[in-house]
């Protein structure tokens, strides 16, 4: 069918009929047109401008030699160039020396409170405190010296990880690999009862600080007191890994335990480990140097 003028509208058909309805060539608003070209225009604008062409391994750079990427790099470098200046004092001074200064806590805890949140949270609690299975950073008993430059050492190459001066300690399974028979592990369990202040058997504790002696002195010392430099710790106060119940103390003698903390020196700078230490210590109670 070839285009005809429609008598009602004036407009002409474009020739297509259905059921006997033709279509209107209708023309698309002026306005509508107006705004089609104009934004052709400002687009030829912004393509002299602003970059806007791919080519094979570049693009074109537009009159004005804008780059968002060169913007970006240029933040980015202020905003370490602001860090630097900002972190100067961990870059050039050792952990002890920036522990003894009492200016620092108030300047940059707020950074440290992020970056512990961050990377420790999830295991020692935004508040410290700890969890079953992970310690408490808060109570000044440490497994390895709470001294700065010991817990900067620990951030450094982790516990039982596989960085080459990882702190390594680990508590034998006496009952899994058979090293203590069942009624010797009770035993010992009613000794470290004891030696914890807790509700215990005398007679079997007695047995058990024998069994203790030969087999867990060496690590945790004489009366399970603990010892700083194997991270075994101490058995006489009230910080428990792991819990201090019959139930808990027989399952760790039986199956042992090996606890893991990262070594956070391929992943943090130092001045990030020496801000962390730092945070440990604004945290802790009492003298956290013990």
């Amino acid at each position: 069918m070839t285009p005809e003028r429609d008598e009602v509208s004036g407009e002409l058909t474009t020739g297509h009929e259905w059921n006997g309805i033709k279509e209107l060539n209708t023309p698309i608003p002026k306005v509508f047109r107006i705004w089609l070209w104009g934004s052709i225009a400002i687009c030829m604008v912004y393509w002299l401008l602003y970059p806007a062409w791919p080519f094979v391994s570049d693009y074109t750079k537009g009159v004005l030699g804008y780059s968002s990427r060169l913007d970006v790099q240029e933040k980015v470098a202020d905003g370490r160039a602001l860090r630097a200046e900002a972190f100067a004092p961990f870059e050039t001074l050792d952990v002890t020396a920036l522990s003894e200064d009492p200016d620092l806590q108030a300047r940059y805890e707020p950074a440290a409170q992020v970056l512990y949140r961050d990377n420790c949270s999830v295991c020692h609690g935004r508040d410290l405190q700890g969890q079953e299975s992970f310690p408490n950073l808060t109570d000044g008993h440490w497994l390895w010296s709470g001294t700065p430059e010991e817990i900067e050492y620990t951030l450094q190459v982790g516990i039982n990880t596989t960085h080459e001066d990882t702190r390594y300690a680990e508590m034998p399974a006496f009952g899994r690999d058979d090293m203590l028979a069942a009624a010797e592990i009770s035993d010992v369990t009613d000794y470290v009862l004891m030696i914890s202040g807790q509700d215990h058997d005398a007679t079997a504790a007695s047995r058990g600080g024998d069994l203790f002696a030969e087999n867990c002195s060496g690590c945790h010392n004489d009366g399970g007191v603990g010892g700083l430099e194997s991270g075994a710790p101490s058995l006489t106060d009230e910080a428990w890994i792991y819990g201090k119940d019959p139930d808990a103390i027989l399952e760790t003698l039986k199956g042992g335990r090996a606890g893991v903390m990262p070594s956070w020196s391929t992943r943090l700078s130092p001045a990030e480990i020496k801000l962390l230490t730092l945070y440990v210590l604004w945290a802790g109670e009492g003298d956290a140097r013990q």
